[in-house]
């Protein structure tokens, strides 16, 4: 997917800045990438990319980047993981009634949200021209 430019809408919450940051791919498609940092804690962060069904409000997680700052258990597979680690929306977990991305896997390519947000975009094939939330 290419994008023209990404341009952050900040939210302020209780303890996190919340950048969304809307794309909609060359067919049309709606995706959004949203990214939470915590006010007191920079490795509490989750960097997440949703997709948006046609003709529907609901927001599907595909992959979300988090932060050292939890531990995450698989469900299915009853593995616990610490540290960074990335969801992603498998089939699997939907029919047996989890969450679309409660599976996660360790990752170690990243280390800060800013890593994570390139290495989403790199994952997951977008490419985004013009201006980034780093130039803003």
């Amino acid at each position: 997917m290419v994008v023209k430019y990404i341009r952050p809408i900040l939210k302020k919450g209780r303890q996190y800045k919340e950048y969304d940051l809307p794309l909609t791919s060359s067919n049309g498609n709606k995706f959004q990438v949203r990214i939470r940092v915590n006010d007191n804690n920079p490795f509490d962060f989750s960097v997440i990319l949703m997709y948006q069904e046609p003709q529907s409000k609901y927001w599907y997680i595909l992959r979300r980047y988090n932060g050292k700052n939890h531990t995450h258990k698989n469900k299915i597979e009853k593995e616990r993981i610490l540290g960074y680690h990335i969801h992603k929306a498998t089939e699997r977990y939907q029919l047996r009634g989890y969450n679309i991305d409660g599976y996660a896997e360790e990752a170690s390519t990243y280390s800060n949200w800013h890593d994570a947000l390139s290495v989403m975009l790199y994952d997951c094939n977008i490419k985004i021209e013009g201006k980034t939330i780093y130039d803003y």
